[in-house]
């Protein structure tokens, strides 16, 4: 098995069981619910195809769905972050900055690239799932409230896990 489909699977489980075993039973008020959930499509590499990317998407959402019992809306969010991941990227960087293989990572992109990356990508999920969660304009004060302090909550979060499982890449003489 290839050793970044490995790494991805790994990824894949690991983040959704750490959303929906541990950030999903943390309450911390009404306004902030942190996803981290999100990260695995954000470190997907830049080469992915965008079919791929978007059915990657949608698995993500729907399985924290089917754990949470919520029919559909991390999964439209989720899709919906997977749609624009391509246009933020491309937004963001020229094409000879970046290596088509590599993953958008603070190791490859740097913390200041990585930072806004992350927030905007977050802004439009977060965005996304609490407007479908609200389904009412009458809410909007509210879903813009939720909207930037789980962002900030879930960039938080998403910072100290990439600092924690950072890969130190040390040349041995």
């Amino acid at each position: 098995m290839n050793n970044r489909l490995f790494l991805n699977i790994l990824r894949f489980i690991g983040l959704a069981l750490l959303q929906v075993m541990v950030i999903d039973n943390i309450r911390l008020g009404y306004y902030i619910h942190p996803c981290v959930y999100v990260l695995f499509i954000f470190l997907l590499p830049f080469n992915i195809p965008q079919w791929q990317l978007l059915l990657t998407g949608f698995a993500m959402g729907f399985t924290i769905d089917i754990f949470n019992g919520t029919p559909g809306l991390n999964a439209a969010a989720t899709v919906l972050l997977a749609f624009i991941r391509p246009m933020i990227i491309n937004a963001m960087t020229r094409r000879k900055d970046i290596n088509p293989n590599d993953e958008p990572s603070i190791r490859n992109m740097g913390v200041s690239w990585f930072l806004v990356y992350s927030s905007l990508l977050l802004c439009f999920h977060n965005l996304t799932l609490f407007a479908l969660e609200a389904f009412s304009i009458k809410l909007m004060n509210k879903v813009i409230l939720q909207t930037l302090l789980s962002v900030i909550s879930s960039l938080s979060i998403i910072l100290l896990i990439v600092l924690i499982f950072k890969k130190n890449h040390r040349k041995t003489l």
